[in-house]
């Protein structure tokens, strides 16, 4: 099976632009990020909370905190 294609660093920093442009902008931002950065799949990005991300205090937690299916 081949590689899977994955975008450059220039095709990365187009998206992030054009997602700036964008309704919801901040949101998309965080989704792609954490696709990217974290290696998540959108199940399981669509399945997180905000207390899976922050503590009571608005700390970010140490991922991951849950295991998602």
């Amino acid at each position: 099976m081949s590689q899977a294609k994955t975008l450059t660093a220039d095709e990365f920093d187009q998206v992030l632009k054009f997602i700036a442009l964008r309704p919801l902008a901040r949101r998309n931002r965080l989704m792609l990020l954490f696709s990217f950065w974290a290696g998540m799949r959108v199940g399981e990005i669509a399945s997180l909370r905000v207390g899976d991300v922050v503590d009571s205090s608005g700390k970010v937690v140490d991922f991951p905190k849950r295991q998602t299916t």
